[in-house]
């Protein structure tokens, strides 16, 4: 029988370390698909793809370790997801006003980096826009909500794992300014709350997949306009 993680336990928070080297790491062959030949910009891809299945592999084993079951989405659940995501919006809004009239920025620095990195070549735009959409909520959901609040914080707990997990999310995200760190310490609190109020990883790696979608192509629409 496979034995569980201690939640709370040293080896909860190693798997979670574990899982935050990992999601950095598998950028890393992005920064090598501009330049040389054609087969070496396509074998870096090819790592880059192959990097994220492993370690949402990983990730989904270590959070097996911690969580039972998986049950289906209910009608409450997408609902909670709606508000969430509008939560996220207006937060959004109000934070993006703020940070223009405080710092003169129209964009945070790490949607900046992000744009700068899809610049590079149509090959790197293509690789980031798939995985941010379709890979990086699963690997960054399963890391900051499945792992971090199942694995390092007691069931009971409420409101210092959804805290804890906006925090760190936010730390690990580009920030120039306070503002920015909060717009992303909001955004993944609130992951956090509709994770701990549903008890269902796929309502947050689906919610994350559509924030994401809105903001690549946002993006994709600023850099081809």
């Amino acid at each position: 029988m496979q034995e569980k993680v201690k939640v709370g336990g040293i080896r909860g928070w190693l798997w979670f370390g574990l899982m935050l080297v990992l999601a950095n790491v598998v950028q890393i062959p992005l920064i090598y698909i501009k330049g040389g030949a054609r087969w070496h910009q396509l074998m870096w891809a090819a790592l880059y793809l192959l990097g994220f299945v492993v370690a949402i592999a990983i990730g989904f084993y270590g959070y097996h370790r911690v969580h039972k079951g998986w049950q289906r989405l209910d009608r409450n659940d997408w609902w909670l997801m709606v508000k969430g995501y509008g939560f996220i919006i207006v937060s959004e809004v109000i934070l993006g006003v703020a940070n223009n009239v405080f710092y003169g920025e129209t964009s945070t620095a790490n949607n900046d980096a992000l744009q700068q990195l899809m610049g590079r070549s149509s090959l790197t735009l293509i690789m980031l826009s798939l995985t941010a959409v379709l890979a990086s909520p699963f690997l960054e959901e399963l890391t900051f909500r499945g792992l971090l609040i199942d694995g390092c914080f007691s069931a009971k707990w409420f409101w210092l794992p959804v805290i804890a997990s906006g925090i760190i999310f936010s730390l690990v995200h580009i920030s120039d300014n306070v503002i920015s760190w909060l717009l992303y310490a909001i955004m993944g609190g609130t992951f956090a709350y509709v994770y701990k109020r549903t008890g269902k990883l796929q309502s947050t790696i689906i919610l994350h997949g559509f924030n994401n979608l809105i903001a690549v192509g946002a993006m994709l629409s600023t850099m081809f306009h």
